[in-house]
């Protein structure tokens, strides 16, 4: 099994160590790298990334010379990756690296793997946070008509091979937005989605980059030109 790890930072210096060096207690016997690229960041995450891993093979670091976004980050990850398999998660610790192992195991047999808050047995530690996407998830739900219960999610295996035949530049730009956009476009290639159930913690460090007012406007406009071409 290969599996590189695209892990997209700003500012998240108090929370990067720390999780690298969670998610590689759950890659024992697995080929792996874990891909951080750095969009630019205001206190010095990237470079402190490349100072820690220096020596480290398994562990890649790209920085932004200026910012570029969350999705496009995760774009360039994508792009440098050399593995069979891509992970894509957060690096605030809202996606538990426990379930890596469940993921790649899952995904001999499914084409997308998403840890899901919302399918059975998901769950956000954050109630407020939780109460609004689930809301909100079911209007993308009717607006893209489509049966996945999580699609802002963001934490999910997919092959390179498979993800290849996406049409990528018109999925990753912007913010979170590009993961239902992600799975649209599979939907019309007829990829099989499996939601397994995630809890998804509370921030452990730093703050949230989210805007939630912004977000759920554009989110909004963005899937009505997705399911609408406009």
């Amino acid at each position: 099994m290969e599996i590189s790890i695209i892990l997209p930072t700003f500012n998240e210096k108090n929370n990067i160590f720390l999780l690298v060096n969670s998610i590689k207690k759950y890659l024992k016997k697995i080929n792996y790298e874990i891909i951080i690229v750095d969009d630019n960041s205001l206190d010095n995450t990237g470079q402190e990334c490349l100072r820690k891993f220096k020596k480290d093979k398994s562990v890649k670091v790209f920085l932004n010379k200026k910012r570029t976004g969350f999705s496009e980050s995760i774009f360039k990850g994508i792009k440098n990756s050399t593995k069979k398999k891509i992970i894509v998660m957060d690096t605030d610790f809202t996606h538990d690296p426990i379930l890596i192992p469940k993921m790649l195991r899952l995904s001999s047999e499914y084409n997308i793997i998403i840890g899901s808050r919302y399918c059975a047995g998901g769950y956000m530690e954050d109630h407020v946070h939780a109460k609004l996407s689930y809301f909100y998830n079911l209007l993308l739900k009717i607006i893209l008509k489509t049966q996945v219960q999580d699609n802002l999610g963001g934490y999910f295996c997919i092959s390179k091979s498979l993800l290849n035949k996406l049409p990528q530049n018109r999925i990753f730009y912007g913010y979170g937005e590009y993961f239902f956009r992600l799975l649209f476009y599979a939907s019309k290639i007829n990829l099989t989605i499996l939601e397994i159930p995630a809890i998804y913690k509370k921030r452990m460090r730093g703050e949230s980059k989210s805007n939630f007012v912004y977000m759920f406007y554009k989110y909004f406009i963005e899937a009505l030109k997705l399911r609408f071409r406009l």
